[in-house]
């Protein structure tokens, strides 16, 4: 097997633009080849794509298995947090947002944070608390859509949110003692009961009863 040590004319292209000229040693290179091939040409060089096909079947046989192993990870409701048709509706811009919050006379401001990218920072004064701002989560900007979405990693395991919906804006009002739940609705409005936004009302079950419970508790509860 030769290699062919000649190198095609570029326009342009001189010699002082080939650096690699001054240091590849071509004759080390011919005998570490040699060496390679004393045994007969290797099956990898006479059937590349062999080869080729064996790695992504190797690839794919790995893929699997990692998605196997995110599967102890994947949420009871995944499918509904991923529904993007459902839930990337009624868009709000966020100063819209905040305006209303504070005809009702909820005290608050945004820090500009980028983290994640493309979102602020919301801090609201707690009723008879003036003294303290209290950090509530953040906001995507310019706007966000009712209802968050989950995002997946490459083998499906869930990594955080993929947007920010105003209505999980809500739900950390809620929890951190901002607005009551009735509140809340009559400033944004109630939320739809399909079950596709289950996860919504059962935080605000929650949070109303400062107890989580099983699903299995849940069901028998009928919340």
């Amino acid at each position: 097997m030769a290699i062919d040590n000649s190198i095609s004319t570029v326009p342009g292209l001189h010699d002082t633009d080939k650096p690699w000229n001054e240091h590849h040693d071509i004759d080390a290179t011919q005998d570490v080849v040699q060496k390679m091939l004393s045994g007969g040409t290797p099956n990898w060089v006479k059937w590349p794509e062999d080869y080729k096909n064996f790695a992504k079947e190797e690839f794919q046989s790995h893929r699997e298995k990692s998605e196997l192993m995110a599967r102890q990870y994947y949420m009871e409701d995944q499918a509904d947090l991923t529904n993007r048709k459902a839930r990337m509706v009624n868009p709000m811009s966020t100063r819209d947002f905040i305006a209303r919050l504070r005809a009702n006379g909820v005290k608050c401001f945004t820090v500009d944070n980028q983290f994640p990218p493309g979102t602020v920072a919301l801090w609201c004064l707690p009723p008879k608390q003036a003294a303290k701002a209290r950090y509530i989560c953040y906001l995507q900007i310019p706007a966000m859509y009712e209802w968050s979405v989950l995002k997946l990693n490459r083998v499906g395991a869930p990594i955080g949110e993929d947007f920010r919906g105003w209505r999980t804006v809500i739900v950390q009002l809620v929890e951190k003692k901002i607005l009551t739940e009735y509140e809340a609705h009559k400033i944004f409005g109630p939320a739809s009961q399909n079950p596709v936004f289950s996860r919504y009302h059962r935080s605000l079950w929650e949070a109303r009863n400062n107890k989580r419970y099983t699903d299995a508790e849940l069901v028998e509860k009928d919340v």
